[in-house]
């Protein structure tokens, strides 16, 4: 049976009878989730975390290009601008913090000489990526800033956690080829992860 448009007006009908029916707290709830999990809750939590980004501060010296394990949609998009700032002579190495052998392959065939690159693959938070980083800068390239390129919805939080490894740091968003429920789920993932770190006192 084919699509009925006459089935609407009753179906809306049971849904708003049934929404009437429940307590006033459940109904809030049940928007806020709609609101949430919709384009519009993805704008607005998205706006939300660019306002958490702090200011950048210039570098003295070139950086030391980092890039987050993320996935390999995101790791596409990070992996190429590391790319750029090597071929660009804008950064002296390429450090890759959770993901380091899918990534370093990518960045090989990408034109990046493989001295230039290296990682971990053992970080499983935003938070080790930073620890583990900062000691690999402090044996390797110390002093040296951090291009710290990812997603801009980790962006934020993550430029925190660096610089609470006494690092300064050069934040840079890249735009990933994501679906729309891709980025609505980062989006409500990140911001759950920023409250967090905040509550843990790990953002300033």
């Amino acid at each position: 049976m084919g699509y009925q448009p006459w089935l609407l007006g009753p179906l809306l009908g049971l849904l708003v009878w049934w929404i009437a029916r429940r307590p006033l707290p459940v109904v809030v709830a049940m928007v806020l989730i709609a609101v949430l999990y919709s384009p519009i809750g993805t704008t607005a939590l998205s706006a939300w975390l660019q306002g958490q980004l702090p200011p950048s501060v210039p570098a003295a010296s070139q950086p030391v290009a980092v890039l987050l394990g993320r996935g390999p949609q995101i790791a596409a998009a990070t992996t190429a601008e590391a790319s750029r700032l090597v071929r660009d002579h804008a950064a002296v190495a390429v450090y890759v913090s959770g993901d380091a052998f899918a990534a370093a392959q990518a960045l090989q065939r990408q034109g990046v000489p493989a001295p230039l690159i290296a990682g971990d693959s053992c970080a499983r938070t935003t938070w080790e990526n930073a620890t583990r980083t900062a000691t690999w800068l402090r044996r390797h390239h110390p002093g040296a800033p951090v291009a710290l390129i990812t997603d801009p919805w980790q962006l934020p939080r993550a430029t925190a956690a660096f610089r609470r490894q006494d690092l300064v740091v050069m934040p840079i968003a890249v735009d990933p080829l994501l679906s729309a429920g891709q980025r609505n789920r980062l989006a409500l993932r990140e911001t759950a992860a920023t409250l967090l770190y905040g509550l843990q006192g790990r953002l300033h």
